[in-house]
């Protein structure tokens, strides 16, 4: 390898833009690429040592693919030099431009923004001045970031897109969402899913119905856990045009949340997963197979599996003193049995403990003090007659808009009318999926402990 002439410097053109900046400010990549050349190409003892380029990245980032290419040149030495355009260019972060300066002094490396030729790093004075700048420009940077915050508020307020990702069954027009042509089939297998409550199954019948490609997290993600759906958007109740009602939307989520403790690899469909809680430890308890041994007269011994429950932590850590397993037969049979008297008990003591009663007595009391309050003032001639007026006219509307107690009880036509079908006959028929269904269509959750005499008892919350 030759000897490096020492007079010749060994120089790196850096250029970055941020993904608004080139449209804002008209600094493209090329721009700055050729101005860069061009000042190597004035000065006869430089040399291009290669151009480092991040396209789209904020310059209060760190994490930037070339600039860290660039910096493992300078700490292999293989940099003497490293211009750009603007400072603004290099950093907008005063903690990061200065830990990379210290980089750079460590290597005898220095730069300069050939349009700013006022910043020079070789003299003490030179990096103070620079350091105050970036001081300025990392001010800069973060006002830039809370105006775009403010935008994008301004915009979601008048229902318009701040993005160009758009849900499947929707489409722009004029900046707003709209329903598109797919809207009825995605609309159709959100349909299916709360049906059957099955995200494979749901994949499966888009691609032969609708002709729709989703992957599952795709499909639970940008469509099952979407608010778009329902015409709502962070702040805006009437983002869009809704697709699925409130009511569809929770039962969605609740089928969801239920699902996060079922493995979909499972093969045997046990009917109560996600809902068994051991009311010892807390843990869920989860599916497995309890095998039974039978002697036969013969003296043969014949081993019998059946689907079963068995506590996370006893069967992990053998810590849960509930312990053991629990037949899948015996928690159905207890339910069917008592169900209809667990639903009533339900029903009565809602009613009796009036759950959802709201009482504003104390906030009616309080608005009459505000009245009160408000009449000194306007006696000791703080405020004027019609401030007076309109704060006054403002409590009173607050004050008869409020009843004393308002009454929102739980909507228990659904349970009613279980209640009054033969639904044990109807549940008899069912399959296993179906009948996992159907319990959780009823059943939040249901705890399961020891009593005294070593019997397991169940606590079902509805």
């Amino acid at each position: 390898m030759k000897k490096r002439i020492e007079s010749i410097m060994r120089v790196a053109s850096y250029r970055r833009v941020s993904s608004d900046e080139q449209a804002k400010h008209g600094d493209s990549l090329r721009d700055q690429e050729e101005r860069t050349l061009e000042y190597i190409n004035n000065h006869d003892n430089m040399v291009l040592a290669g151009i480092f380029t991040d396209d789209g990245i904020s310059g209060q980032k760190l994490e930037r693919d070339d600039f860290q290419r660039l910096m493992d040149a300078v700490k292999s030495d293989e940099i003497d030099l490293i211009i750009f355009t603007k400072l603004d260019r290099w950093f907008r972060s005063l903690r990061h431009y200065l830990n990379t300066q210290a980089i750079l002094e460590e290597h005898n490396v220095c730069w300069t923004a050939i349009d700013q030729p006022y910043f020079d790093t070789s003299t003490p004075h030179g990096r103070a001045f620079v350091a105050q700048s970036m001081m300025w420009a990392e001010l800069e940077a973060q006002n830039d970031g809370i105006r775009i915050v403010d935008v994008f508020k301004n915009k979601v307020k008048y229902g318009e897109v701040i993005s160009g990702k758009v849900p499947r069954g929707y489409r722009i027009e004029n900046k707003h969402l709209i329903l598109s042509e797919e809207a009825p089939a995605i609309y159709d297998s959100i349909l299916y899913f709360l049906k059957t409550q099955s995200l494979n199954g749901t994949i499966k019948y888009m691609r032969s119905q609708h002709g729709i490609t989703m992957t599952l997290a795709n499909f639970k993600d940008s469509i099952l856990r979407n608010t778009k759906y329902t015409g709502k958007f962070r702040d805006n109740d009437s983002f869009c045009p809704r697709l699925i009602s409130d009511e569809e939307w929770n039962e969605i989520q609740k089928i969801l949340d239920s699902n996060l403790n079922i493995k979909s690899s499972q093969r045997y469909p046990y009917i109560f997963s996600g809902l068994l809680v051991c009311d010892e430890c807390g843990y869920k308890l989860t599916g497995c197979k309890i095998n039974v041994y039978t002697k036969r007269k013969s003296g043969k011994e014949y081993r019998y599996q059946y689907p079963g429950y068995e506590c996370k932590r006893f069967q992990a850590y053998k810590e849960c003193c509930n312990g053991g397993e629990i037949r899948e037969q015996k928690i159905e049979d207890y339910l069917l049995t008592h169900i209809r008297e667990e639903l009533q008990s339900y029903i009565a003591e809602y009613s009796n403990q009036n759950k959802n009663r709201i009482d504003n007595r104390a906030r009616k009391n309080a608005i009459r003090k505000k009245l009160d309050r408000l009449k000194e003032l306007y006696v000791d001639e703080l405020i004027s007659l019609d401030e007076y007026k309109v704060d006054r006219a403002k409590y009173l509307e607050e004050l008869e808009s409020l009843p004393d107690i308002i009454e929102s009880p739980v909507d228990f036509t659904k349970i009613t009318e279980l209640l009054n079908s033969d639904f044990e006959t109807v549940y008899a028929t069912f399959d296993n999926e179906e009948k996992r269904r159907f319990w959780r269509t009823i059943i939040k959750e249901i705890r399961i402990t020891k009593s005294t005499n070593r019997q397991r008892t169940f606590k079902i919350f509805f």
